[in-house]
C-alpha cells in the first residue's frame, strides 16, 4: 500500500518503521528538526508501574505490552547497525525522611491498582543493597521490571531507517483528509502530529523540562524517582556517567527554553539525592510540550482511509509500540482488505 504518516515523533516514527517492515511504501511528512519534538526531550522511561500513581490500568496494560515489544524493535535496529542504550534494571523509588508520607502514599496507590498476580513486580528493599552510593536513604521501593531507552538514539535510528527505506518530506502539512495529504492521494493516511492536530483532536499541552548532566562521581545503575510533596524527580542513567534529570509538568503549550525556576529545582533535588552531582556538568537543557487528552488516555480514531493517533501525554515511549500495534490490527484498517467504512474511537 501507499501510506502517508504526518508527524515523526516517537509515535509516527515507530509506526513508519512497522509499516516499512510490512513492505508498504511509506511517506513521512515532518515540519521540523528532531530536536524540536517532545520525543527528543523525553527521558525514554518504560515505567508502567510508576505511572500507575496517576494513570489508570489501561495505560498500565499498554505499557506492559510495550515492554515486551521494545526489545524486538531494538534488536532489529541493532542488526541494521544502530547502537541504542537499553537497560531493564527497574526503578528505585526513594524519599527523604520529611517526605516519607508522599512515599507511603505512592506505594499504597500503585499496590492498590496492581492486579493481584502482578504484586511481585514491586518490592520493598534496603536502598543500599541496590544503590550503595545513596547513603541518605534507608527503605526504598523497587519496581523490578521497568526499563529505559535512550530517546535520542532511538529517534535517530528510526529516522535513518525511514529515510533509507521510505520517503521523507520536510514541510508543514496544510490539510489532512481520508486518503489525502495536501492533495496527494494515498491508500491510507495516519495523523500523528501531536499538538499540531488540536483542531481535529481534543488536546491540550503539557510542558516538560529536563536536563542532561555528566556526573563522573555518580554511579547509579537504576532509574531513580525521588518523592516530594510538590513534584516527582526522576534520574535516568545513560552511558558514560550521563544522567537525564527531570520532573516538571506544567499546564502550558509554551515550548520555550527551560526556566530558571525549573533548572534550580531539578539541580537542587539531584544534589539532595547524591552529592556527586555537585561537580556534574550541564550538557544540555530541553523542554517539550506533550499532547494530552483530558482523560490522559491515548487517542485512536479510525475512519476509512484515515487513522488519528495522539494524546500519548508523557507516556510516548512507554505506549507507542502497543498503541501502534492496536491501531494496525483494527479490523477497519487491516489495509482495506475487507472494505469496511464504519467509524471507531478506541
Amino acid at each position: 500500500m501507499k501510506v502517508a504518516i504526518v508527524g515523526a515523533g516517537i509515535c509516527g516514527s515507530v509506526l513508519a518503521y512497522e509499516l516499512i517492515k510490512k513492505q508498504h511504501h511509506v511517506t513521512v511528512y515532518d515540519k521540523g528538526s528532531t530536536e524540536d519534538t517532545c520525543s527528543y526531550a523525553a527521558a525514554g522511561m518504560l515505567a508502567p508501574v510508576a505511572e500507575l500513581e496517576s494513570a489508570n490500568t489501561d495505560v498500565y496494560d499498554l505499557g506492559l505490552r510495550s515492554l515486551n515489544l521494545w526489545p524486538k524493535i531494538l534488536d532489529e535496529l541493532s542488526q541494521q547497525g544502530a547502537s541504542i542504550f537499553y537497560r531493564s534494571t527497574g526503578t528505585l523509588v526513594v524519599a527523604h525522611h520529611q517526605d516519607l508520607g508522599s512515599f507511603q502514599q505512592f506505594s499504597q496507590g500503585i499496590r492498590a491498582k496492581l492486579p493481584n498476580d502482578h504484586q511481585q513486580a514491586v518490592e520493598s528493599v534496603n536502598v543500599l543493597d541496590l544503590e550503595p552510593e545513596l547513603e541518605n536513604f534507608n527503605t526504598g521501593l523497587w519496581l523490578k521490571h521497568e526499563a529505559q531507552v535512550d530517546s535520542h538514539q532511538v529517534l535517530s535510528a528510526l529516522h535513518a531507517n525511514i529515510r533509507k527505506n521510505g520517503d521523507w518530506v520536510c514541510r508543514h502539512v496544510r490539510g489532512i483528509k481520508p486518503h489525502v495529504v495536501d492533495g496527494e492521494v494515498y491508500d491510507w493516511v495516519f495523523d500523528c502530529r501531536g499538538l499540531a492536530a488540536k483542531a481535529d483532536v481534543p488536546l491540550y499541552g503539557v510542558r516538560g523540562e529536563r536536563l542532561l548532566l555528566h556526573a563522573p562521581e555518580v554511579n547509579l545503575q537504576h532509574m531513580v524517582r525521588l518523592m516530594h510533596p510538590r513534584y516527582r524527580l526522576y534520574i535516568v542513567p545513560r552511558e558514560d556517567h550521563h544522567y537525564v534529570v527531570g520532573a516538571t509538568e506544567i499546564q502550558s503549550a509554551d515550548n520555550g527554553p527551560v526556566s530558571v525556576r525549573s533548572a534550580l529545582e531539578l539541580l537542587s533535588a539531584a544534589y539532595s539525592l547524591h552529592s556527586g552531582f555537585a561537580e556534574a556538568r550541564i550538557i544540555s537543557m530541553h523542554s517539550g510540550v506533550r499532547p494530552a487528552c483530558l482523560d490522559h488516555q491515548p487517542y485512536i480514531h479510525i475512519v476509512k482511509g484515515l487513522t488519528r493517533i495522539n494524546g500519548l501525554y508523557r507516556h510516548g515511549y512507554l505506549l507507542a509500540p502497543a498503541v501502534i500495534e492496536k491501531a494496525l490490527t483494527h479490523p477497519d484498517f487491516l489495509f482495506q482488505s475487507q472494505g469496511q467504512t464504519d467509524e471507531y474511537s478506541i
